[in-house]
């Protein structure tokens, strides 16, 4: 009997010893923090200015730009006209872009040819900093004949990417 109650002695214990054990392994861990993110995303065209006009070529209106987009009409007369314009984009935001891709979609009028430089894919804009390329439309000196379609568009879209 006497080893009846030594036993029972023996599980209360191991049991007042597992409850205690798991009362201090089941207490709530909490752990709180924040984070903010306070970079800046803004790349766009700030200014369009009409320059190097050549023979009789002259803005039919002016430039229009938005963020991302340049409208030009230009008036071009007889063959060799042309007109040049440099277009201003800045990087307002935080994070420095890269020019993943250059994208010229023209009307293809043979007569009148659009031409870009001072851009590139891979050009680095970092933040804060302003970048000019210049835009030329010209009427191909090389034709000989009143062209049937006399006017053409031309859209330059710029694709940026973060700079890794």
């Amino acid at each position: 009997m006497k080893r009846k109650y030594i036993i029972i002695g023996i599980l209360v214990v191991i049991i007042c010893l597992l409850v205690v054990g798991f009362a201090a392994f089941s207490t709530n861990l909490t752990i709180n923090g924040t984070a903010r993110i306070d970079s800046k995303w803004d790349v766009e065209i700030i200014n369009i200015v009409s320059k190097d006009k050549v023979g009789s070529a002259s803005d039919t209106s002016a430039p229009i730009y938005t963020k991302t987009s340049a409208t030009f009409k230009t008036t071009l007369v007889s063959p060799g006209d042309s007109m040049t314009y440099d277009v201003t984009v800045k990087n307002s935001g935080t994070l420095d872009a890269k020019v993943d891709k250059i994208t010229l979609t023209d009307s293809n009028n043979p007569a009148i040819i659009f031409e870009t430089s001072g851009i590139n894919e891979g050009d680095i804009l970092e933040a804060s900093d302003t970048h000019t390329f210049t835009v030329k439309v010209s009427y191909d000196k090389d034709v000989t004949s009143q062209p049937a379609t006399l006017n053409a568009s031309l859209t330059v879209k710029l694709d940026y990417v973060q700079n890794a």
